[in-house]
C-alpha cells in the first residue's frame, strides 16, 4: 500500500442497502472491506479482512492498535473538533472505530487504518473457521 493513500480513497456509505451491497461485493470478489459508514449518530470506520481470507500479522495488528489510539487521541485533544465518546474494536481480521461527529475526523483515522489493513505485506492467512458443532471434543 502506497503512502499516497488518501482520505478520499475510503468510500463513504450512507445507506444500509449500499453498505450491505458493497460488503457482499467484497465477499464475492474475495477482497477486504474498508469503509466509512454513516449512521444517525455519526460516522464509523469498519474493516473486515475475512472476505479476502487473511488477517493482520501480529506486528501489524499491534501497530494498528497503537496508531489508531494515537490518531483518535489527536482528534479528542483538538478543541476545534467536535467529539463524542469514540470506541474501538480492533482485531486481526475485523474492526470498528467510531462514532465520529464529523466525516473529516473519520477520514483522518480511516487513512491510518487503510494504510495498514490494506497493505498485503501486513497480511497472513486467516485460520479456517471451525464448522458449527465441531468445537466439542470427541473421544
Amino acid at each position: 500500500m502506497s503512502d499516497e493513500y488518501t482520505r478520499e480513497d475510503i468510500p463513504l456509505y450512507e445507506q444500509r442497502s449500499v453498505r450491505d451491497d458493497q460488503y457482499r461485493a467484497a465477499e464475492s470478489e474475495g477482497q477486504p472491506y474498508l469503509a466509512i459508514e454513516r449512521y444517525e449518530d455519526g460516522y464509523t470506520i469498519t474493516y473486515d479482512l475475512l472476505p479476502a481470507g487473511v488477517e493482520l500479522a501480529p506486528p501489524a495488528h499491534s501497530e494498528l492498535g497503537e496508531r489508531v489510539t494515537h490518531a483518535v487521541e489527536e482528534i479528542v485533544g483538538d478543541d476545534s473538533r467536535a467529539t463524542a465518546e469514540i470506541s474501538q474494536s480492533i482485531s486481526a481480521s475485523l474492526g470498528s472505530i467510531g462514532v465520529f461527529d464529523r466525516e473529516r475526523s473519520a477520514r483522518d483515522v480511516a487513512v491510518v487504518v487503510g494504510r495498514l489493513v490494506l497493505d498485503e505485506d501486513n497480511w497472513t492467512d486467516a485460520p479456517d473457521p471451525e464448522p458449527p458443532g465441531d468445537s466439542l471434543r470427541k473421544n
